[in-house]
């Protein structure tokens, strides 16, 4: 008899493990269905999504780049087509009618000179990648330096100045990260242009253009 007491108290001395339906919260399925797993993976929200291009006249106007360049714009021609990477590409070429005789064209030449672009030739080029991440100005900074480039901070924002030979002068390409849009802007100066402040005037007039709600008609 003595034993069967014992037996018993030991007995009720264990707790049993408590149901499915009472598991300590945290632990397991809750009553809301399975425990859903965070995704480390981060989604960057472009603005021009990868293929895609946008026009030139949705985004640049002659008017604007006229206005920094301080001479008139005449077209605005689209190269997209011919740089896939590119969300939009455009040369912007200097108005005027291009001359037609030796005598015109000695008397464009003595007038600019220090340009070197004559009516029709193109001033700049425009060309803007939308399709990456740019956001990490530290890296961009980074880059332009280990490439031996330079640095320009006048526009209000970092621009790296790539310097190459022309002849006995020197072409200049700017390169700069829309604030707004996150876009990588290139703008390069036209085949005869040597002149390093005319390519950071289409810098600006880029810069102060672009915007988001210009780049959503893709094609």
């Amino acid at each position: 008899m003595a034993f069967a007491l014992l037996f018993v108290f030991a007995c009720k001395g264990e707790k049993d493990p408590p149901p499915a339906s009472e598991k300590p919260a945290g632990e397991g399925d809750t009553a809301a269905g399975p425990a859903k797993k965070k995704s480390n993976i981060v989604k960057i929200q472009m603005a021009v999504p990868y293929g895609k291009q946008v026009a030139c006249a949705d985004v640049f106007t002659v008017e604007n780049f006229s206005k920094y360049v301080g001479d008139t714009i005449g077209e605005i021609k689209d190269k997209s087509s011919s740089n896939k990477e590119a969300s939009v590409s455009c040369s912007f070429l200097r108005g005027g009618e291009a001359p037609k005789t030796d005598q015109q064209l000695k008397k464009f030449e003595k007038e600019n000179m220090k340009l070197g672009v004559l009516p029709g030739d193109e001033y700049c080029m425009v060309t803007a990648y939308c399709s990456m991440s740019n956001d990490d100005p530290e890296q961009f900074q980074e880059a332009c330096k280990a490439r031996g480039d330079s640095s320009n901070e006048q526009l209000g924002v970092f621009a790296c100045v790539h310097m190459s030979q022309r002849g006995v002068e020197n072409a200049y390409t700017y390169k700069v990260v829309d604030p707004e849009t996150k876009c990588m802007l290139e703008v390069m100066g036209g085949p005869s242009v040597t002149d390093e402040a005319l390519v950071q005037k289409c810098t600006t007039a880029a810069l102060e253009e672009m915007a988001p709600n210009k780049l959503t008609n893709f094609k």
